[in-house]
């Protein structure tokens, strides 16, 4: 491989192996960056040839692989880690999260806070991307830019139902006020067909495709999800205490018959020509998964969180399913209100103890290029290759586990290891030794 201006190389990375996707290990091998971008990953001694003079950092005992990239995540709700006991009813659940939100004043100190604390702990859990829904994010967003060197897209979660309909507009437009850079992004985030009625989604959809701003919304989560959309009835309905306390729903709220996924897909979510991530969609039949795979929107399961709120005990997450039909799965965290922790190792972990026959380097797969890809940003992260970002964790990993890329994310999965050291564009921000 020819290597381009060798002479701006600012970093060599080796270790005891390179795992540049979930397909290969590389021995004797090293990656070369220039300005925070990896320019050659390959013969350790080839690149060394090429990159004389500049120093080399050597990771004993450790092999290199793409960060973890999350797309599915709350990090403003990291401060409600262990305050909502579950297992729990999704429509309780949402009241205690608000009882436990602070007080106004306190808003703007706690929610940056607790975005920040999200993302280094994301960080030391060997993520380097994330796809961050936030309704605080006119605080959010300006804290994480000035401290955080965590790679997000910035999802502004809009909510514009019933009688709060006419606040679309500036909800839209608060969701879109924020300048982005090279690792931080924005997007826009209808949160859900109960808070979100389909002349709005509409709206929402048409904004994201005219200024091509991705899209992430909560769909398929809930069975309840149908009956409130026929006609408003049900748990999420008329019945509950939020909707009463809220006075949302009149009148005018649309009414649709077939599901959450079908009433999407009318109103235009499905046709917005950007990336589409779906988080959660743990309730879909044939008809469903057909007009899934047809929409080229990814889905982001996150197995801790369906689990806490019970639906394993309904059904198993059609997941696997979804991937027959060609639809793009990922694996996501939720929050640390719905989660122990934001470790997407552990949901990969979760997810094969429930079903042993999974194979490890799917769901490494599922926790780099998969969401990588489902964010619209496969070209720029989710495995080591030239011209792709130098986001990268090094992997503690014992001798009998680099036999192969198959030994190895079978370690990974089993173990939930965490990373000795985190690069982000190429800059170091995590060292297990310092932090300790």
């Amino acid at each position: 491989m020819t290597l381009s201006n060798p002479d701006q190389a600012s970093l060599v990375l080796s270790g005891a192996a390179i795992l540049p996707d979930c397909h290969a290990l590389l021995f004797n091998s090293a990656i070369a960056v220039v300005d925070g971008v990896i320019q050659a990953c390959g013969d350790r001694s080839h690149i060394r040839r090429q990159f004389a003079g500049i120093p080399e950092v050597h990771v004993d005992d450790c092999v290199l692989m793409p960060g973890f990239v999350n797309a599915h995540s709350h990090l403003e709700l990291s401060f409600l880690a262990g305050q909502i006991p579950g297992p729990a009813r999704f429509p309780d659940w949402v009241l205690q999260l608000m009882a436990a939100y602070p007080y106004a004043a306190d808003a703007p100190d706690v929610f940056a806070a607790s975005a920040l604390l999200g993302a280094q702990e994301s960080i030391r859990l060997g993520v380097t991307t994330v796809g961050d829904i936030s309704r605080q994010h006119a605080i959010v967003r300006p804290a994480l830019q000035a401290t955080s060197p965590l790679g997000i897209v910035s999802f502004g979660e809009i909510t514009a139902l019933g009688s709060s309909r006419g606040q679309l507009e500036a909800r839209l437009a608060a969701a879109m006020d924020c300048k982005t850079t090279d690792r931080f992004s924005i997007g826009l985030s209808p949160h859900a067909p109960y808070s979100v009625e389909g002349p709005a989604l509409e709206t929402i959809v048409n904004m994201a495709r005219r200024y091509q701003l991705p899209l992430s919304m909560h769909l398929a989560e809930l069975k309840e999800e149908r009956d409130f959309l026929r006609d408003c009835s049900g748990p999420l309905g008329k019945s509950w205490m939020l909707m009463k306390r809220l006075d949302l729903l009149d009148d005018l709220v649309p009414m649709f018959a077939d599901g959450p996924i079908q009433w999407a897909q009318h109103y235009g979510l499905f046709n917005a020509g950007v990336p589409v991530v779906l988080a959660h969609v743990n309730y879909a039949d044939d008809t469903d998964l057909d007009i899934l795979a047809g929409s080229g929107a990814a889905v982001a399961y996150c197995p801790r969180t369906r689990h806490y709120f019970g639906h394993d005990e309904i059904a198993p997450h059609p997941w696997q399913d979804m991937r027959k039909h060609g639809i793009r799965v990922c694996l996501a965290t939720d929050s640390m209100a719905s989660n122990p922790d934001l470790s997407l190792l552990r949901e990969a972990q979760f997810l094969q103890q429930q079903c042993p026959s999974i194979d490890s380097q799917l769901l490494i797969q599922m926790i780099t290029t998969e969401p990588a890809a489902a964010l619209g940003l496969g070209q720029q992260i989710g495995r080591l290759a030239s011209g792709f970002a130098a986001d990268i964790i090094a992997m503690p990993v014992p001798r009998n586990a680099l036999a192969s890329a198959a030994s190895f994310s079978d370690y990974l999965v089993r173990e939930a290891p965490l990373p000795r050291k985190v690069w982000i564009h190429g800059r170091e921000v995590f060292s297990a030794s310092r932090s300790n």
